[in-house]
């Protein structure tokens, strides 16, 4: 995935985003992102067409992962999302490029850009109730800062991790990562 990120000019700071339901990818991503320095934008699939796409363009991603489940949501605003350079769809879709072959197609070596604990790695989207939703920025210090908590949750490396909350929103995404920080196992639904 990093490599693929840096095949469409992905560079260190830059936006790239999610919108499906809680998937595996979701991690491909945003791990594959780190390992560029670029920063994870999760969407509220829940959100409207014209919201998306104001999150969309509000974010600057350069990239844009669309689960199949999506398509009709995504084939209604494309013409409006001219910042993206990049879209990709898990499972498969007429008109992008599928999110297994956009990864395959990218040579298996290993690659890591430096970042800094001032770096922003994850940008969430508020729910809009005093307006359009803002980006709020998270900063790795902001979240690894986080994660000895799951010691004082009593999650440790014999629990399993039920991420039942969707990732777009810091309850889902926060207790996963806490999750796989402990060193548990995973379920994600």
């Amino acid at each position: 995935v990093a490599r693929a990120l840096l095949a469409e000019g992905v560079g260190e700071n830059e936006r790239v985003a999610i919108f499906d339901k809680n998937s595996v990818e979701y991690f491909e991503l945003l791990f594959g992102g780190g390992k560029v320095n670029a920063v994870n934008v999760s969407v509220n699939w829940r959100l409207a067409g014209p919201e998306i796409a104001q999150i969309l363009d509000d974010s600057d991603a350069k990239v844009l992962v669309v689960g199949a489940e999506f398509t009709d949501v995504l084939d209604a605003i494309a013409d409006q999302l001219t910042k993206i350079k990049k879209i990709v769809v898990v499972g498969g879709h007429p008109g992008y490029d599928s999110f297994e072959s956009w990864v395959d197609a990218q040579p298996a070596t290993d690659t890591v850009t430096e970042s800094g604990p001032g770096d922003v790695c994850l940008q969430l989207y508020t729910s809009g109730t005093t307006g359009l939703p803002k980006g709020v920025m998270l900063t790795n210090s902001n979240l690894f800062s986080v994660m000895p908590a799951a010691a004082d949750w009593g999650i440790n490396a014999d629990s399993v991790n039920l991420v039942g909350m969707p990732l777009f929103h810091i309850g889902g995404m926060g207790y996963a990562l806490v999750g796989m920080f402990a060193g548990c196992n995973s379920v994600l639904l």
